[in-house]
């Protein structure tokens, strides 16, 4: 019976239901969707916007069916092609628009032809969730920020470049603070890695204070996540039980808020 539901559990891993319509790695909707809308947000929105939200959007979900697509063999490659190219020839249609409307935003895909080929390969190696492919989009995804203002003919202000780290630092931060809780929550040495990180970010977000670039509310900010990622792990561990992935991302939900609040003082 429990190798039955061993080969059960595989089947269902291997061929998820969704057919790489539906990113089923729920924490990225976050990642993918906080950048652009700060981006909106600050640059104020035109219509530009749409057609770059939803070549975003369309390449991420293009990128989420590749990466399937990539990890499967044979025949069953197939049943993802749907996806991915009605994924693909939206993100294509949408990016002809914003390159029509401002050539020079092609200067952008240096940095997307740099980070998103790692994530692809990484997909194609089947580590999807590596910590290399979970960096590579997490900066792909903060480049939203200025892009936004790009697009519109705005500066990249000292500020905006400010914003853009900060979102930055701390969703490279959020990578290695989930791993620490789930998958690598019996690594000790990956839990103290998580720590250093948040640690250096936060002495990176003294200095933005010390330059005139940020509010003190953001050291105070990251001071607390890297508490946080020392404290939730210890704490996971002492009760015996691990952390579930739902009440993680709730919790990131509410420090999400802090950073994005913090970063706009």
């Amino acid at each position: 019976m429990s190798s039955l539901k061993t080969t059960a559990s595989a089947t269902s891993k291997a061929k998820p239901k969704s057919k790489g319509w539906v990113p089923d790695q729920h924490g990225a909707w976050v990642m993918v969707t906080v950048p652009v809308v700060l981006g909106v947000f600050l640059a104020g929105p035109r219509w530009i916007h749409l057609p770059l939200t939803i070549a975003w959007y369309a390449g991420y979900f293009a990128f989420f069916a590749l990466s399937w697509w990539l990890r499967a063999r044979g025949k069953r490659r197939t049943a993802y092609v749907p996806a991915l190219a009605t994924y693909g020839a939206s993100c294509a249609v949408a990016t002809m628009v914003v390159v029509w409307r401002l050539p020079s935003v092609l200067m952008w895909a240096g940095v997307f032809g740099v980070l998103m080929p790692i994530a692809v390969y990484e997909a194609y190696r089947r580590r999807p969730r590596s910590l290399l492919s979970g960096l590579s989009t997490v900066l792909a995804s903060t480049a939203m920020v200025p892009l936004a203002s790009f697009v519109v003919g705005e500066s990249l202000s000292p500020r905006l470049l400010t914003i853009t780290a900060l979102i930055a630092l701390y969703f490279c931060g959020t990578i290695f603070y989930v791993k620490s809780l789930i998958r690598e929550r019996n690594n000790l040495r990956f839990r103290w890695v998580s720590v250093g990180f948040h640690a250096v970010s936060t002495v990176v977000v003294l200095l933005l204070v010390g330059w005139g670039l940020c509010h003190w509310g953001a050291v105070l900010v990251f001071s607390a996540l890297t508490l946080r990622a020392w404290l939730m792990p210890w704490l996971g561990k002492r009760r015996g039980k691990p952390w579930t992935p739902k009440f993680v991302g709730m919790t990131e939900g509410i420090s999400t808020l802090a950073v994005v609040a913090a970063s706009l003082f």
